[in-house]
């Protein structure tokens, strides 16, 4: 008897340019600068390297949670933006995590006050990691561009990301 073959699932990752539009929405809501030092700007694709290699030989569904929470930690903890690094790492996740069929609510207290603690070096990556297990959940992948996806993300969510700025 032939087995079928079944066929692995893809992550979607995140490039540079998704990265710093995300930055870019976020910190035009509360009018703040949306920069990065050219520094910083390698540091940013060498955390969207480890990203892409992190939790390769983990089922799809580990592999989405560790690399989103590694991709918030990094970003929240790093500080590589002039601004609004933290609502970035929110916003980023969540974005990732709809590219490859998941969700989460943004807004959720306990899981913003690690991303705040994350930046303030208060938090680990395992506490970024738990939260998001105990959040995400399955959803439709969404197939719009990342640009589109950043942008409705934000518009979901905007007065919530205006409340937290600043």
């Amino acid at each position: 008897m032939e087995r079928l073959r079944v066929a692995k699932r893809t992550v979607h990752y995140m490039d540079m340019s998704a990265l710093v539009g995300i930055n870019r929405e976020v910190a035009l809501l509360t009018r703040e600068p949306s920069e990065y030092s050219e520094p910083d700007g390698r540091q940013l694709e060498s955390l969207l390297k480890d990203v892409t290699s992190r939790a390769d030989n983990q089922d799809f569904e580990e592999a989405v949670a560790e690399k989103a929470s590694l991709l918030i930690f990094k970003i929240a903890s790093g500080q590589h933006f002039k601004a609004a690094n933290k609502r970035t790492a929110l916003v980023a996740g969540i974005v990732f995590l709809r590219k490859n069929g998941y969700t989460m609510k943004i807004n959720d207290p306990d899981f913003v006050s690690i991303i705040d603690k994350a930046g303030m070096a208060e938090a680990t990556l395992d506490d970024v990691f738990d939260a998001v297990k105990r959040l995400y959940v399955k959803s439709t992948v969404d197939r719009k561009a990342w640009d589109a996806s950043i942008k409705q993300t934000v518009e979901e969510n905007r007065k919530f990301l205006t409340d937290i700025g600043s």
